[in-house]
């Protein structure tokens, strides 16, 4: 079979098998801050202030393109999302060929950054479609990195620096790029020790050059329209700590989150699989030679580039370990390689290899699973309070105003808790979603929303309501205005959303 024809075979199992998998979220609403992303791209794009850390005009130009087309349906974004998903993880497969990979392992590595169980929220949140793109802008750029120092066909150099551009125009994340182009390029590259040959124009550093050139000029931009960088102020001890729990969650995939309901001590869980995973990579190192050994080293330092985005500016969140899950998951296909070679040269190898690879994917496809029914949930109070006000609210005369008690902002699962999530992960619900949904819905500028919590004490069902905390009786005052209605929001099994005030 041809390399093309391997290629598409590639792309349609990643296609087929993932849809298998993930079909089952379509059926997620729009939750947390997507509605909230939609409303906004249907403003002024330019509003840099608003938009804080993010050059939001690229992301705000998808959101009302796919607004326009498909309005609050939530099927069709999650069409086009988890197609980003499925479309990354092939290029994970075309990376791998170009840093020489077998064609077995270049299948291992997109596998592995098909299904990766730590980083679900990217897979089911709409609002991490940006990241999503930056990641594949991010590998194409370095394939076109690597096609370019094969050819030194300039259009691949020209390819590069625009792929890095627009990566870094959709997300912070993006400009990490150039110096994971950098590491790719200078250490495992080839092409250094060939003196003989007669180096293009764009060539060496120079291309590096230029693409830390445009990360300045875009820096700069981005200072001069206001945009202010985000970064979550934590001690350096928590930065480390946070690099550390990426790394071996990236590497581990859902085994740290197990290992954490055995042991029940998230420090203890943390050192035991650091140290397990020093111990491998340094094997896997010393079992390499030459250009293995080159790739190996590049590899790491490319997964260890990809952590630093939310290391150094944000915190550890679920969506962040998608980007550098997928570097990871070249480190485990270089590593089966390694496993198959020092000890099962046999046939009786692919068995072993075969188990650690379904043990991986087996184990991911089970907590996707589960983290999955924690968004339908999370759908399911979201879909019902958007439907109890449609009800009662087909149209919404001028000066309508309404009043959401107690919505929750988000849920906590699991239930169970963690030693360093006591209340279990938040499932967003109506975070910067409700007000933005109801005046997409209704289309009415003129419609006044107003997010109230009552002074209760946390309810497990219910741990952040959202809105100004009010009293009863200021919350009496509020609900005396001609032309409002209320709901509360009454958590329970199953939970109730009551009118508590008619116009």
């Amino acid at each position: 079979m041809s390399n093309s024809g391997k290629s598409l075979l590639a792309f349609s199992s990643f296609m087929i098998i993932g849809f298998l998998v993930f079909c089952p979220a379509l059926r997620i609403g729009i939750l947390g801050d997507f509605a909230g992303d939609l409303y906004e791209s249907q403003k002024n794009w330019f509003n840099f202030a608003a938009y804080q850390w993010n050059f939001y005009v690229p992301a705000m130009a998808i959101y009302s393109t796919l607004y326009k087309t498909f309005h609050l349906s939530p099927l069709p974004y999650h069409v086009v999302h988890l197609s980003l998903i499925f479309i990354n993880a092939w290029l994970i497969y075309l990376l791998a060929q170009e840093l020489k990979f077998e064609a077995w392992q270049g299948w291992v590595a997109g596998f592995l950054a098909l299904f990766n169980a730590p980083a679900f929220e990217a897979y089911y949140w709409l609002s991490t479609i940006p990241k999503a793109l930056v990641t594949g802008f991010g590998l194409a750029a370095l394939i076109f990195l690597s096609r370019f120092r094969q050819t030194h066909a300039a259009i691949w150099a020209w390819g590069y620096l625009g792929l890095v551009a627009i990566g870094m125009s959709l997300e912070s994340t993006g400009l990490i790029l150039p110096l994971l182009g950098l590491c790719l390029d200078t250490y495992y590259q080839p092409w250094r020790g060939l003196g003989k040959d007669k180096l293009p124009l764009l060539s060496g550093l120079r291309l590096h050059f230029w693409s830390f050139g445009l990360a300045g000029i875009f820096l700069l931009i981005r200072h001069w329209l206001g945009i202010k960088p985000y970064v979550v102020t934590l001690p350096l001890a928590k930065k480390f700590f946070t690099l550390d729990r990426t790394i071996y969650n990236t590497f581990f995939h859902w085994l740290p989150e197990g290992f954490i309901f055995i042991i029940k001590d998230i420090t203890a869980v943390s050192i035991i699989l650091t140290l397990i995973l020093f111990i491998i990579l340094v094997w896997a190192w010393n079992a390499k030679q030459g250009s293995d050994r080159r790739r190996f080293v590049t590899l790491l330092l490319l997964w260890v580039g990809a952590c630093l985005p939310h290391t150094i500016g944000a915190n550890f969140q679920s969506r962040y370990l998608y980007f550098p899950g997928v570097f990871a998951a070249l480190v485990l296909g270089d590593l089966t390689g390694t496993l198959r070679l020092r000890f099962f040269a046999r046939k009786s190898g692919w068995l072993f290899i075969s188990l650690i690879i379904g043990g991986y994917i087996a184990t991911d496809c089970y907590a996707l699973r589960r983290s999955l029914s924690y968004y339908l949930e999370a759908t399911r109070i979201y879909d019902a309070g958007i439907q109890t006000i449609k009800s009662k609210l087909p149209k919404v005369p001028d000066g309508t105003r309404l009043v959401l008690i107690d919505f929750p902002d988000s849920i906590r699962r699991p239930r169970r808790s963690l030693p360093d999530q006591p209340e279990g992960y938040p499932i967003l619900v109506y975070r910067n979603a409700l007000p933005s949904h109801l005046l997409l819905l209704y289309d009415n500028p003129n419609l006044n929303v107003n997010l109230v919590k009552l002074s209760h004490p946390n309810d497990d069902d219910n741990p952040d309501p959202l809105g100004t905390l009010a009293s009863p009786e200021q919350l009496a005052e509020l609900l005396a205005a001609p032309h409002t209605l209320a709901w509360r929001y009454l958590p329970g099994n199953p939970e109730n959303f009551v009118l508590v005030r008619e116009p």
